[in-house]
Order: structure tokens, then C-alpha cells, then sequence
């Protein structure tokens, strides 16, 4: 296990599996997600994949975006984890790539080219979550499978979400989770 801290109150630390890939949510407004991979090697390294705005304009062009996460997967200040969903997946099949190098790969081919703004791109399907199942596919995961997994993180976020704002509200620390799925 890679013991990591997430951002959350009071900096408690969430550990990661080895050799896994989670996918990881946090809330933005209307109740939808920021949708991001968290990959960690065989030997503990973290880094963090996401479909993001390549500037530091939101509504702007969108790109793919890779970080090394030597402290752990953190998120800017202000933003709450809502939960680490490991693709129990990613480890059990075998055409699954899983060195870096070539995570990368399929990482930076599943949306080879980004429209002018954000609101083109969800016009045309493309948006982190949307990203994020592509990426699986991309991995050799079925459709259904893909699919099945983005139904349930997103499930997952939601009843996540309802239980970080009710302990925002009752001033209570949120608990992270962490769930294989």
C-alpha cells in the first residue's frame, strides 16, 4: 500500500494499492464531477491523468494532462476529494497496460485533438468522465464493462457528495472513501 494524503480535513491519509488505478472524483457545480486517474506503479509512484483545460482559462481549450503526484494525489486547496475508486480491472486482466510509459499512450490517443472551448467539446462528447471511460476502453476493458464502471462511480459520487455537504453543513470532518469497484 502507498500512503498518501488526500485533501480533506485535518490532512488524513488514504491509502493506495500498488500497481492499481483509481479513478478519482471531486464535486463541481450543477452536481456533476471532475473526473481524473490516479495510476500507481509496481514500485509506488503516483501520477495523476485527466482531461483538463490546457491553460489556465476553464472555458478554453481542453487537453490531456499527466502530473507526478510525489506528495500524493492532492487537488488545489480548495477542491474535496469526494472518493478513490480502484478498477479492480486494471489488475486483473492481462492485455491491461500497465507500465507507465504506456498508460501514457493510451492516455494521450483516446481524445487526439481538443475544439476551441469546453462547451464544443461537451457538445461533442467530450468531457473528463467521458474521457476517463475512454481511457478503459482504450486499456482493452469491453464496452459494457467501461460503461458499467462509469455508472457506478458516478453513483458512488453522488451519495459521496450528499454525505460531504451534510458534514459540511454539521461542520463534521468528511470521510474519504476509498472502494473497489
Amino acid at each position: 500500500m502507498a500512503n498518501f494524503i488526500g485533501h480533506r480535513p485535518h490532512g488524513a491519509s488514504v491509502q493506495l494499492d500498488y500497481g492499481s488505478l483509481y479513478i478519482c472524483t471531486v464535486p463541481l457545480l450543477n452536481g456533476k464531477f471532475h473526473w481524473s486517474l490516479i495510476h500507481i506503479t509496481d514500485a509506488g509512484m503516483a501520477t495523476r491523468h485527466h482531461w483538463a483545460a490546457a491553460g489556465t482559462d476553464p472555458t478554453g481549450r481542453e487537453t490531456y494532462v499527466h502530473q507526478a503526484l510525489f506528495r500524493g494525489p492532492l487537488t488545489a486547496s480548495t477542491t474535496q476529494i469526494l472518493g478513490y475508486f480502484k478498477v479492480s480491472a486494471y489488475q486483473t486482466r492481462a492485455v491491461i497496460q500497465h507500465d507507465l510509459d504506456g498508460f501514457r499512450a493510451v492516455c494521450s490517443t483516446v481524445f487526439p485533438q481538443s475544439y476551441p472551448t469546453a462547451e464544443e467539446n461537451r457538445k461533442h462528447g467530450m468531457s473528463c468522465r467521458t474521457w476517463v471511460t475512454s481511457v478503459l476502453l482504450g486499456l482493452g476493458l469491453a464496452r459494457e464493462q467501461a460503461c458499467e464502471i462509469e455508472q457506478l462511480v458516478t453513483s458512488r459520487s453522488q451519495s459521496c457528495e450528499t454525505r460531504y455537504l451534510r458534514s459540511f453543513l454539521n461542520d463534521e470532518p468528511y470521510q474519504l472513501v476509498i472502494e473497489e469497484i
